[in-house]
C-alpha cells in the first residue's frame, strides 16, 4: 500500500470528517450511516477562503451562484465563468459594489480556447496570480429521454436514408466540458503566483472540486445522455485523485440528488419543493442548496478532504467512502436513497430486490 493511501485509510478511520464534532470514531470502528452525515452547520472555517483564487464554472445561477456569494463574502477572489453573461455581470457588479472581489468572464466549457481564457482571467484577477480552487459546477439537463426511447422516434430504418444523430448535449457539457476544465486546472494549479516562494514549509494544497450525482450510481433508463455524463465524472474523478497530489492538488466530487435551482425549476415546473413535480407527476425529495454550497466549503479549507465522494441528500451530506481502499460508494448512496424515501418513487426509482 502506498504512503498516500495508508494516509487516506487513516483519515478515514480516524475520524468521520462529516459528522457534527462530537460524533467521533474510533481507529477500528465506523458509524452506522445514519451518523455519518451532517447540514455541515458551524464546523467549516470559511476564514481560510480569504484571498484564495477561486473559479466557478456555471457561477451565475443555481449552486455555482450560492457558492460564489458564500466564497466571495469570506474574502475570496471568485472568478465566475459562464455563458450566461447578464446573469454573470449582474451578479459580479452586485457583490462588488458591497465590498467582495467578484469577476465575470464569459466561458462556453465545451471549447477549448474559452476555457483557457476563462481560467486566465480568474489568475491575472487574483493578486497573488495563481488559482488556488475550482468548482466545476457548469453543467445541463441534456435530453430527458432515454437512448431506446430516442431511437423508437426514428422513422423504420432503412438503408435508403441515415437516421438523425443522438442528442448528446449532456455528455458534451457535463462530461466533456468538465474534462477540459479539470485538465486546465491541474495544468494552472501548478503556477507559480506571486508570493509563493515566501511560504516557509510546505506550500498549501489546492482544490478541485467535480460535479457528479446520485445518478451516476443507478439505472436512469429516461435520460440517458445525462446518466453517461455523471457516471464519466465517476471515472474522471477516480482516475486522477491519486496523482493530484503530483501537482500539489485534492480532488473531491460531489453528488447531489434533487436540489431545487433554476435548472430544476425549469425542469419540473415547479417553484416550491412541496410542489409535485411537472415533468414527473411526484413529489420529489429536495435537499437545501446550502447542503451543497457547504459541502463545497469544507472542501475547499479542509485539507483533510481529499479523494471523497460526498453525496447531498434531504438527510444531509454524506461521505459515501469511495476512497482509495474501500472503492464502490454505490451501497452507500442506495441507503440513503431508501432512507429518503427515493424508492418510494418506483416508477423513477424502481428498486432492485
Amino acid at each position: 500500500m502506498s504512503m498516500r493511501g495508508s494516509r487516506l485509510r487513516r483519515t478515514c478511520q480516524n475520524e468521520t470528517r462529516l459528522n457534527d464534532a462530537s460524533d467521533k470514531v474510533t481507529s477500528n470502528s465506523r458509524l452506522p450511516l445514519k451518523h455519518a452525515m451532517t447540514t455541515l452547520k458551524g464546523e467549516i472555517d470559511y476564514s481560510k477562503l480569504k484571498d484564495k483564487s477561486v473559479i466557478i464554472t456555471g457561477g451565475s445561477s443555481g449552486l455555482g451562484e450560492a457558492t460564489t456569494i458564500k466564497f466571495a463574502s469570506h474574502g475570496a477572489y471568485v472568478t465566475i465563468a459562464d455563458m450566461a453573461v447578464d446573469a454573470g455581470q449582474a451578479l459580479a457588479k452586485r457583490l462588488s459594489d458591497q465590498g467582495k472581489h467578484v469577476s465575470f468572464v464569459e466561458c462556453n466549457t465545451t471549447d477549448w480556447a474559452s476555457s483557457v481564457k476563462a481560467f486566465k482571467h480568474a489568475i491575472n484577477f487574483a493578486p497573488t496570480k495563481t488559482l488556488d480552487i475550482a468548482i466545476l459546477f457548469a453543467g445541463t439537463d441534456g435530453a430527458r429521454k432515454g437512448l431506446v426511447d430516442e431511437m423508437l422516434q426514428q422513422p423504420e430504418p432503412t438503408l435508403d436514408n441515415e437516421p438523425t444523430p443522438p442528442i448528446t448535449k449532456a455528455i458534451d457539457v457535463n462530461l466533456t466540458g468538465e474534462y477540459m476544465s479539470t485538465a486546465l486546472a491541474l495544468q494552472y494549479f501548478r503556477l507559480k503566483g506571486t508570493g509563493s516562494s515566501n511560504i516557509q514549509g510546505p506550500q498549501p494544497k489546492k482544490c478541485l472540486i467535480l460535479m457528479s450525482s446520485m445518478t451516476g450510481y443507478i439505472d436512469l433508463p429516461y435520460n440517458t445522455d445525462y446518466s453517461v455524463s455523471k457516471y464519466g465524472i465517476r471515472g474522471l474523478f477516480r482516475s486522477i485523485r491519486s496523482q493530484a497530489h503530483r501537482v500539489n492538488a485534492r480532488v473531491n466530487c460531489l453528488l447531489p440528488g434533487y436540489i431545487l435551482t433554476p435548472l430544476t425549476k425549469k425542469v419540473h415546473q415547479i417553484e416550491d419543493p412541496n410542489e409535485p413535480s411537472k415533468a414527473t407527476g411526484y413529489k420529489l425529495p429536495w435537499a437545501p442548496i446550502e447542503y451543497v454550497v457547504d459541502a463545497c466549503g469544507r472542501c475547499a479549507v479542509d485539507d483533510q478532504m481529499d479523494g471523497r465522494a460526498l453525496g447531498v441528500f434531504p438527510s444531509g451530506v454524506v461521505d459515501i467512502e469511495e476512497d482509495v481502499e474501500t472503492g464502490y460508494g454505490g451501497h452507500q448512496i442506495l441507503k440513503v436513497m431508501e432512507q429518503d424515501g427515493f424508492f418510494d418513487i418506483p416508477s423513477l426509482f424502481p428498486k432492485k430486490s
